[in-house]
């Protein structure tokens, strides 16, 4: 095998480690969070506010309440980040080669934007059924489903599939796909975005804070720019009626809340996404840098 050819595999191997990485972090530093903001995204009339909801689900559900679904949120978060983080690495190789750059860093952001919502389309296709299940587990004891409906990830993906269908493993697909390719835009370009203006140039020593600042930037502005698309596939997701479309989905949150109904959660999810991307930016780039210095030889990212 070339130099060249090892070189992509071992890049590869990189970008998705470092989002295995990078996915674990964001999850285990703010999933109560996240179980907030789909409690507040499907059941706007039981759970209006951040400290209501976080108060009323550890009453009666215990801490374990708040951590609902993290497991299926960590397989959600390395699968999203280990694919999203090596389809960008992997498109940025391909733009460079069409645009004659010599590196990531010497791409447009426009570019870097385009690959970032690339990234996105290839993560879909692993993050629709870890989603399904995991606000299917947030929202269990809230449709008075926990009596008869499994507790654990992987029974609850079998009793899915046996009950509604196989198929049904990816409902949600098509919300999911829009989310995230134009989210994702906004997730590395809000990024990258973030850098130019904090005047991180191509060699500059690794900051952490910096890198943390642009992580956080980048997470907030995906989802708040993605946040309505999120509700709808919410929505989508967490209704067990096999007919229930985009368009109904849209209805039912119109008719109940109004404009304001396609924003329920929309502060929990801010909350945790600013610290959370920032660590999971943090722990990705660290961790390419540390590869790239023990396999290459060198501190370069990208």
């Amino acid at each position: 095998m070339k130099t060249e050819e090892w070189r992509w595999l071992l890049e590869s191997v990189r970008d998705t480690l470092g989002g295995v990485a990078g996915g674990t972090a964001c999850v285990y530093s703010t999933q109560p969070l996240d179980t907030t903001k789909v409690k507040m995204q499907t059941f706007p009339s039981q759970y209006s506010s951040v400290l209501q909801t976080l108060a009323k689900t550890f009453k009666t559900e215990g801490i374990r309440g708040l951590y609902a679904g993290a497991v299926p949120a960590v397989l959600a978060n390395v699968g999203e980040s280990s694919s999203a983080f090596l389809a960008y690495g992997r498109v940025s190789k391909v733009i460079q080669n069409l645009t004659n750059c010599k590196s990531h860093d010497e791409l447009s952001l426009l570019s870097k934007t385009f690959c970032g919502s690339m990234s996105g389309v290839f993560a879909s296709f692993i993050l629709t059924p870890t989603e399904l299940i995991k606000c299917r587990l947030q929202t269990q004891y809230v449709r008075g489903t926990q009596g008869n409906a499994p507790r654990t990830p992987f029974k609850l993906a079998w009793h899915i599939i046996k009950n509604e269908g196989p198929l049904k493993i990816m409902k949600g697909f098509t919300p999911t796909v829009i989310r995230e390719a134009w989210g994702y835009s906004f997730f590395f370009g809000g990024y990258e975005a973030t850098l130019v203006l904090l005047n991180v140039k191509k060699g500059d020593e690794l900051s952490l804070w910096k890198t943390a600042v642009a992580g956080g930037v980048g997470g907030s502005s995906c989802w708040a720019f993605s946040y309505p698309i999120d509700v709808i596939k919410s929505r989508v997701q967490v209704s067990e009626e096999a007919k229930l479309t985009i368009r109904m989905a849209i209805s039912n949150v119109y008719q109940g809340s109004g404009i304001r109904g396609f924003f329920n959660g929309l502060t929990p999810c801010l909350l945790r996404a600013f610290p959370g991307c920032g660590a999971l930016f943090v722990t990705v780039e660290y961790f390419k840098k540390g590869f790239d210095y023990v396999v290459f030889n060198t501190e370069q990212v990208y």
